[in-house]
């Protein structure tokens, strides 16, 4: 919004914090009609997604127990060919050795460990909010960052929301005093390399600590974390799609989810039940996806 991007200040009963999300295909929102500037975060970039978090943990989980994926709350539709679903777990599976995918139960889901899953991951000590000391103070408040004591988060004092969320981060070596590799075996042999050698390392590292459903580490609370997700897959154009490529090409989602919106989203898991308390979920909607929604929930479906 005129060189503004929108966000939003959560909270949820494990994790309070801030999102921004950037979806390249959506056209851009704007409080008048004026858009300034034609610069865009996805200027040379292949990903046409990018979702980052910032926040802290209220709740000491363990990382080998926090997930984030895919979850629908009805049985999946249409599924297309058997050998592209299959072709499309095996991928991910690659990408995500502890992958967790059932397509065909009432409550279809997809879910991989949160910490070998976001790209970029980081742990910085947090010591109080400059956002908190101003509304502690008698003076007027003039910094757009700034909000009103009346619609702050229930838990303000833990954690005022991120106001540098959009500033470029990236996965730092693991001696780094941000690195979350400080919590994972031999990291100190890590090299540090380039920053997807670094994402390599920490993703290997935190999928075994998943495997072994290890009790540590866990987050901390004294301090503020960022995760960085981005993907070039999804298609948010036309119609919601994954772009497979050659030789399948687009693969339509509204008829798979029957209409359901994609989420971006984090959650605990029990490791007893499964059951999952989320940590943040966020519906991401598409216009195709509303025909379906309407059709599952009896509705009349108008198509303009």
């Amino acid at each position: 919004v005129n060189g503004e991007s929108l966000v939003i200040d959560f909270e949820s009963k494990h994790f309070v914090g801030t999102v921004l999300m950037r979806i390249k295909d959506a056209p851009p929102a704007s409080r008048d009609e004026t858009v300034v500037g034609t610069k865009s975060y996805f200027d040379n970039r292949k990903r046409r997604f990018q979702a980052v978090v910032k926040g802290k943990f209220k709740t000491p989980l363990k990382m080998s127990e926090c997930v984030t994926g895919q979850v629908f709350s009805r049985p999946s539709g249409s599924l297309p060919a058997r050998w592209i679903v299959t072709s499309f777990i095996k991928f991910v599976s690659t990408l995500a050795p502890q992958l967790e995918a059932n397509i065909d139960g009432q409550h279809p889901r997809f879910l991989t460990p949160l910490v070998s899953t976001a790209h970029t991951v980081l742990e910085k000590n947090h010591n109080g909010n400059s956002r908190e000391e101003s509304l502690q103070s008698d003076e007027p408040q003039t910094n757009e960052h700034f909000v009103d004591k009346d619609d702050r988060l229930f838990n303000f004092r833990v954690y005022a929301g991120a106001i540098d969320i959009e500033a470029y981060i990236e996965e730092p070596s693991a001696d780094d005093a941000f690195s979350i590799m400080k919590h994972a075996p031999d990291a100190s042999l890590v090299d540090a390399g380039s920053v997807s050698k670094r994402q390599r390392a920490r993703k290997k590292a935190f999928n075994s600590i998943a495997a072994k459903h290890a009790d540590e580490p866990c987050f901390l609370l004294d301090q503020e974390y960022s995760f960085e997700f981005y993907q070039h897959l999804l298609v948010f154009d036309d119609s919601l799609a994954i772009d497979m490529g050659r030789p399948v090409g687009k693969v339509q989602l509204a008829p798979i989810t029957d209409g359901q919106p994609i989420k971006f989203m984090a959650a605990h898991k029990d490791p007893e039940n499964g059951q999952l308390d989320e940590l943040w979920s966020f519906d991401i909607w598409h216009e195709s996806l509303y025909p379906y929604a309407q059709a599952a929930a009896g509705e009349e479906t108008f198509v303009s």
